[in-house]
């Protein structure tokens, strides 16, 4: 049954590309470029006669031209709608092709002629953030489009009518012309665009009822008729109600906002309810249940290529485990069933991100770890403790932080309450420090000469990598107070708690929360670097710091046997309190710095430990560090220690994170990667002791890897033969021989812990 599902997903996905670059000569792709043309010359029409209409408006406009001529694509043997055919295959939301883009590049032409401040102030920084030539920061120059999640609960509890029946009522409050009023226009005007490309799905389906004689095909097509007349206007009702709701919801936000939502949902804990009511009134069986979520989770790699994608970023996630917002922990059928046949269909999308607490049951924790040693290699689990607590410190209430789920990858976002831009601003931490050291770019001078103490050191470094932040805070929000102006998301906006109260868009500080998260790259590399100074030039005195800088500049060159003996020290991660204590100490320090900077939309700037691949990007300019490190090697990820030094017992890295306190990163993504043996003594209740005991450990973030050494080498030799082999990269797993060598050689390289 799944084998022709697949083959109808990837015959239209496979076939519409619609990648700008290359666009096939085809039926379909002409039919999609004239009705962009339609709904472009139509848009035209409407700005020539209104040209100072503001952007959310004229984002609800386009809308609505987008319903007017959608096409929607129902495919064979498959019960859900979402398919609205204008975006790339291989797109969770940005796209280079949508009429959204069209209407961004558009409005934006003439941002620098109507505010020449911002080209005066650009080149004012110019010279201090040549960023890609330092190496030190990837950050997105304005109000960040990715990795989001929608307010899926509150659409169960209202449905998109009850939401606009709010709006409609808050509007009534406003001034006519008042600008709280327009972005509720705005906002109801885009959820009538949504409600009618339900119908249009609807009326799809109506149409090839008619000349369907296949029953299964028959019974799908009536379900999905009689629901898109319902969902998303109403709360969901049933199973299969809810399973749609998430679905159509998530592609109507990507769609028409033209922003990354990665998220699918706390599945489980929206769902569970709903299938338990079914299965009392006897309206579905668990096998009709499992073949149900089996297809609704079908449509992702297929989209992506899975088998021929060497970076396969499908940045799309469902959320298990955890607690509601009572505190009541969160493991059903629903969280078996999804574990089960995402294992079972070889899956490796949806992205499982697996929440889990102390009083998680011994079951579902087996449930996970059962699936991995059997080589499924797509989990995260998240501990509950750490992140609730980390974000109750950021200011989110209890009951809202209890709502959290994980981005496209690890990164925390508050489900339903607006926006913490988890993938916006990376930075590499011993970039600074090399930079600092070697005083060769602007504001990375030791301003006293040589510091005669530790502490002077240490002063004088936090003062120069805060002042480097706080001139990247003040650069990204000047931009983003002139840049909003185009990202308004009226839809998005409508679902996230606080927009429709304040009458304003999530992305000018509508919703009950506002965060911006600053990613802090190279953890144990800066650590481990910062005890050696304190170690070899301050307390030993092997090697003065004018000559110690000399020498990393050297990249250690007849100096050996000193690196060797700093490869030695005491190291983060290695179970070693000094160590880790100093880890700490900068963690503390910093993050503390972080805080009290506020971004335009009013709210904080929270540090997260969230790294993606940056460990291995940034160290391609980064030169020998004081840690014993090469230059150019890999630096530290998330959490984890750096790989100077073997570490056999996967104890030590656990046992080390209890003297760490990552409750003070509130963007979370203190991810703990490690590389596991497949072995004969491992049994999913060791796997899920081991997991429960990180949580006690307070481990914030582990992300296991379990795998055969030998498979991995022989999959590298004789890619023929590993076909299915799937690996986890960072905030994403990959069949591991369609990556490349470079990234093989990566995996293949990571430290091989016992348990």
């Amino acid at each position: 049954m799944y084998e022709r599902q697949k083959e109808s997903l990837a015959a239209y996905y496979q076939k519409i590309t619609l990648q700008k670059d290359r666009l096939a000569d085809d039926t379909y792709h002409k039919q999609f470029f004239d009705t962009r043309r339609q709904i472009i010359e139509e848009f035209e029409t409407f700005y020539a006669q209104n040209p100072d209409t503001p952007f959310a408006l004229f984002k609800s406009r386009m809308h609505t031209l987008m319903a007017k001529y959608c096409r929607p694509v129902i495919f064979e043997g498959n019960p859900f709608f979402f398919e609205f055919g204008y975006r790339e295959a291989q797109s969770w939301g940005i796209s280079e092709i949508n009429p959204i883009r069209f209407l961004k590049q558009k409005i934006s032409i003439g941002l620098h002629d109507k505010f020449p401040i911002l080209t005066q102030c650009e080149k004012e920084f110019e010279p201090v953030f040549d960023l890609a030539a330092l190496g030190i920061c990837s950050a997105s120059s304005s109000f960040d489009g990715d990795h989001h999640t929608l307010g899926y609960t509150n659409l169960f509890q209202h449905g998109l009518s009850g939401l606009m029946e709010k709006l409609q009522n808050r509007l009534d409050t406003f001034e006519e012309n008042s600008e709280e009023a327009l972005y509720c226009r705005a906002m109801l005007e885009s959820c009538h665009a949504v409600l009618t490309i339900a119908e249009k799905f609807a009326d799809a389906a109506r149409e090839k009822l008619a000349g369907c004689a296949n029953e299964k095909q028959k019974q799908y097509l009536e379900l999905l008729a009689e629901t898109a007349g319902k969902i998303p206007a109403m709360p969901p009702q049933t199973f299969y109600e809810g399973l749609a709701m998430l679905l159509f919801t998530r592609e109507a936000a990507a769609t028409l906002e033209e922003i990354g939502i990665s998220q699918l949902g706390h599945v489980d804990r929206l769902l569970g309810p709903l299938y338990e009511q079914d299965l009392l009134a006897g309206r579905i069986t668990e096998e009709e249940a499992r073949e149900l979520i089996s297809i609704w989770m079908l449509h992702t790699d297929i989209k992506f290529d899975l088998a021929h994608n060497s970076w396969p970023e499908t940045s799309t996630c469902i959320q298990l485990g955890g607690c509601d917002r009572d505190g009541q922990p969160v493991y059903n059928t629903v969280t078996r069933m999804f574990i089960e046949e995402h294992h079972r269909l070889g899956l490796i999308n949806p992205k499982l991100n697996c929440r889990y607490r102390n009083d998680s049951p011994t079951e579902y924790l087996t449930a996970a770890g059962k699936a991995m040693l059997a080589g499924h290699n797509n989990f995260v689990m998240i501990n509950d403790d750490i992140i609730i607590s980390g974000l109750q410190k950021s200011g989110v209430a209890l009951e809202d932080a209890r709502m959290y789920v994980s981005g496209g990858c690890q990164e925390t976002m508050i489900e339903g309450f607006g926006h913490t831009e988890g993938v916006a601003f990376y930075a590499s931490m011993p970039r600074v420090l090399d930079l600092f050291l070697q005083g060769d770019a602007p504001d990375f001078v030791i301003p006293c000469g040589v510091p005669e103490s530790y502490e002077a050191f240490y002063e004088s470094f936090m003062t120069s990598i805060c002042t480097f932040f706080t001139k990247m805070i003040t650069w990204r929000n000047m931009r983003q107070s002139y840049y909003r102006q185009l990202t308004p998301s009226p839809f998005f906006s409508a679902t996230q708690t606080g927009c429709i109260e304040n009458g304003r868009d999530y992305s000018h500080g509508g919703a009950k929360y506002n965060f911006s998260t600053i990613s802090l790259i190279g953890l144990g590399t800066v650590a481990d670097s910062l005890f050696a100074i304190k170690t070899m030039v301050y307390e030993q005195q092997k090697v003065s710091l004018p000559e110690f800088v000399r020498i990393l500049s050297a990249n250690w060159e007849g100096h050996r046997d000193l690196q060797k003996e700093i490869i030695a020290l005491p190291k983060y991660g290695h179970n070693h309190p000094e160590a880790d204590g100093l880890a700490n100490r900068f963690l503390q320090d910093f993050t503390k710095n972080l805080y009290p900077h506020k971004n335009e939309r009013g709210g904080n700037y929270i540090p997260s430990l969230f790294v993606y691949y940056h460990f291995e990007t940034f160290s391609h300019v980064l030169r020998a560090t004081p840690d014993g490190r090469n230059a150019f090697e890999l630096i530290s990820a998330g959490a984890a220690p750096g790989q100077l030094r073997e570490i056999k017992d996967v104890t030590m890295p656990v046992k080390s994170m209890q003297h760490m306190d990552f409750t003070s990163c509130g963007g979370g993504s203190a991810v703990l990667d490690v590389k596991l043996p497949l072995s004969r003594h491992m049994t999913p209740e060791l796997f899920a002791s081991f997991i429960r005991a990180c949580g006690q450990y307070h481990c914030p973030t582990i992300q296991p890897n379990v795998v055969s050494q030998e498979e991995l080498l022989d999959a590298k030799l004789h890619p023929e033969k590993h076909q299915s082999l799937i690996v986890r990269i960072c905030g994403l797993s990959a069949f591991f021989v369609a990556l490349t060598p470079e990234v093989q050689d990566e995996i293949i390289a990571r430290n091989l812990y016992q348990m």
